[in-house]
């Protein structure tokens, strides 16, 4: 399977000017934003070369080896891109990460400039780490959330710095600001805008494609997922989204590392997995079911209880204990009872309905591979019986 390395590697050699920005090229950017380049391009532009250099100076392999999993594949990104004619002489300027607790903020941007004259800024997104996906999970009850209006504030101030045409993209939570920033910015930069890309991106409130600065732009809009997303499905979108074959499977084709690419585009599946239509429905109507201050409380006791045990990401939960899980439901002392019973009701709910669809589908894997075995030594019987005919009738041996 090929991905954006093997990209990278075939194509390398071609300046943007001799071969334009593509849908490949976005990903490259949105996972490059995971990068962090303050004291590289903060407070000057750099080449992307001296901007490596710069980075794998200031830190030991050991340190980047020990930084979480999406920023060490960025790392490694980053390395790759620096040795190609194409990405080394990319500008690197306007890096900003903003964290702050208090709020449940996290916001980083940069702005890539390339050789065409194109401004490329890029959103940095959440990865799948608890809380990571509990500040996407804020996009159900709290509209706009503070990463997206530092976004719009951001890409407003920095973009007049610059000039040409502007490719906004992001992974994850990235995706979801790219577009908030592209309706809710001025005239003059959406005259400016060259397209949007949204990377399994989290969706908005469905009034919000109601909007006329949304009808403004929404053609430019390009929404990539994979074929069992379960982020990029959370919410609503509006623009049809181009499902990319992931070579892993449940939460982990989240990694943007596992979409393969066939030459300078995604490889296309028809359709999403099974499991992504559950999951993302189940959310959904989860959402929809619970008040938006339920849902906060809600989210912060599933961060409080995976936390409390040990449960670092949701790539892996095999070691949920649901007695356990109810038990520290019971010890939170802001929750009143009525909310503690609702919570430990829902959290029972949530895990008999999984565990069913689950048996379902391992059950109907079970009858695939049967029949499939069935209609074989159906073919095989059918065949020895054509040979046994042809010999019995002598005139062929």
């Amino acid at each position: 399977m090929k991905n954006m390395l093997d990209y990278i590697e075939e194509y390398g050699d071609y300046s943007f000017k001799e071969k334009p920005f593509n849908e490949v090229d976005n990903l490259i950017f949105s996972q490059l934003a995971y990068t962090d380049f303050k004291d590289i391009a903060d407070k000057q532009s750099v080449p992307l070369l001296k901007g490596a250099k710069l980075f794998f100076a200031m830190y030991t392999q050991q340190e980047i080896d020990e930084l979480i999993a999406i920023s060490v594949k960025s790392a490694d990104l980053l390395r790759r891109c620096s040795m190609t004619k194409r990405f080394q002489n990319v500008i690197l300027c306007d890096y900003i990460n903003n964290v702050s607790d208090d709020i449940d903020k996290q916001f980083s941007a940069i702005h890539f400039l390339l050789d065409d004259g194109c401004d490329v800024v890029a959103f940095r997104g959440t990865d799948v780490t608890v809380t990571g996906v509990k500040e996407s999970a804020m996009l159900s009850y709290m509209f706009p959330v503070p990463a997206q209006i530092e976004a719009l504030y951001y890409f407003q101030e920095t973009c007049m710095r610059h000039s040409g045409d502007i490719i906004l993209c992001g992974h994850s939570k990235g995706g979801n600001l790219a577009v908030f920033a592209a309706v809710n910015c001025s005239n003059s930069l959406k005259k400016r805008l060259k397209a949007v890309y949204e990377d399994d991106a989290p969706g908005f409130p469905k009034y919000f494609f109601d909007r006329y600065d949304y009808c403004q732009i929404k053609d430019k809009i390009h929404f990539f997922t994979p074929q069992g997303s379960i982020i990029g499905r959370m919410l609503f979108h509006d623009a049809k989204p181009v499902i990319v074959h992931s070579e892993n499977s449940g939460l982990k084709q989240h990694q943007a590392s596992s979409w393969e690419v066939d030459g300078d585009r995604f490889k296309y599946e028809e359709k999403y997995e099974r499991t992504s239509d559950f999951i993302s429905d189940y959310i959904n109507e989860l959402i929809d079911y619970i008040s938006d201050e339920e849902l906060e409380l809600f989210f912060d006791t599933l961060e409080y209880v995976a936390e409390n045990m040990g449960i670092e990401d949701f790539y892996d939960t095999k070691e949920f204990d649901i007695k356990k899980a109810l038990g520290l439901i019971d010890s939170i002392t802001t929750l009143d009872d009525e909310h503690k019973t609702k919570f430990k009701q829902i959290l029972k709910k949530v895990i008999a309905d999984f565990t069913k669809e689950y048996i379902s589908q391992k059950t109907q894997t079970y009858k695939s591979i049967l029949e499939s075995f069935s209609l074989k030594k159906r073919e095989n019987i059918d065949s020895n019986t054509d040979n046994n005919e042809v010999i019995s009738d002598g005139r062929e041996r």
